[in-house]
Order: C-alpha cells, then structure tokens, then sequence
C-alpha cells in the first residue's frame, strides 16, 4: 500500500470524517483524548422570556418577604435546546441532554417597587436547590423608579440538573413589579 499524506489528497481521494453518516445535523466531532470521540452538538442552549410590560398589568408582579420566594413568571417565548422550561411546582430550566455542558447563566430583569419606601431586594440562581456560589446580586427598589438588574453564573450542567431564581427583601411585604425578565443559558461541551 502507498503512503499517501491525507494533505496531499485531491478530487474523489477525499472523503468525510468517520461517522459522519450518522451524525445529527449540527454535530461537531469532539474527541475524547483517549484517540477516538464523538458526534456531538457544541453547545445547547436556552432563551426564555416574559412579555413586556411597564404599566398593570405588570408582567410579573411578587410579594417579596425576607424569606427567599421562588421568582416563577409566565414564559411567553422561549427558544431551547437541550433544555426544557418547566413551570411545576416553580418555573425551572431542567437541562436533558447527556452531554455534560459549562453553563453560562444570564438573568436580565427590569423591576419597580409598588409603594412606599426604598427597599433592598436580593436575586440568585440555585442549581438542584443550592445557591449557585457568586450568583447573588442586591439592588435598592424605590417605588415609580424602574432599574434593571442582572445575575450571572458560571456552572457546570449534568442531566437532569435545573435552574431557578429566587429572591428576597430585607423586610416582608415588598411589593416588586417586573416589567420582564430574560433567562439566557449558553452551555458549551465541557
């Protein structure tokens, strides 16, 4: 048999990697470091978002105490993959796929306090129950003044795991009014 560099291959000499015919559309081949790999999706990800809305009805509103609440609005849009939006018993981001991922996890809310006065609010991403360490974010709420806030992580993604937010005051019966919330998870082969 000749020895043919691959590099020096022309015309119908070339052919597709190994596997190729049974790969899904949009797989990339990841090897493995043990000289072989598999056909796999680079990432998965999800988008999931409330309506807008600035004025009653709000787009979500919550009565926020200083015992941490799940943060569960309607989802009117989401596009997923990899993920399912689940909304029982609290809106969660379970992610199915078996592939292990490194999650990059982004919350974007616009929110207003209803009345009286200015209060702190806290928001965090928990991963299967526990607080995901460095996701929490605090802002002051004054009432008919809008602001955004913005929680990020970084996790790693196993199947079956699940995102929530969750949020509490530094005092009971604080009235927060969202005018959205945006979920994003971009989760890369880990």
């Amino acid at each position: 048999m000749a020895n043919v560099e691959h590099s020096s291959l022309t015309g119908s000499a070339l052919h597709e990697p190994k596997g190729t015919s049974t790969a899904a559309s949009g797989e990339v081949y990841v090897a493995n470091g043990s000289g072989s790999g598999n056909w796999q999706h680079i990432h998965r990800h999800l988008g999931a978002t409330t309506t807008f809305s600035s004025s009653t009805p709000y787009a979500y509103s919550l009565d926020t105490d200083t015992v941490e609440k799940f943060l569960s609005p309607t989802i009117s849009d989401s596009h997923v993959t990899g993920f399912t939006v689940v909304t029982s018993p609290n809106l969660r981001f379970s992610y199915d796929d078996p592939t292990s991922v490194t999650g990059l996890i982004n919350l974007t809310m616009s929110s207003t306090q209803s009345s009286g006065p200015t209060k702190s609010v806290e928001w965090a991403l928990f991963k299967n129950g526990t607080e995901i360490v460095g996701s929490r974010t605090i802002r002051s709420i004054a009432t008919g003044t809008w602001g955004s806030i913005s929680v990020t992580s970084v996790t790693t993604l196993n199947q079956n795991d699940y995102i929530e937010i969750k949020t509490k005051a530094d005092t009971d019966n604080v009235d927060v009014n969202y005018a959205n919330i945006y979920v994003s998870i971009i989760g890369m082969s880990a």
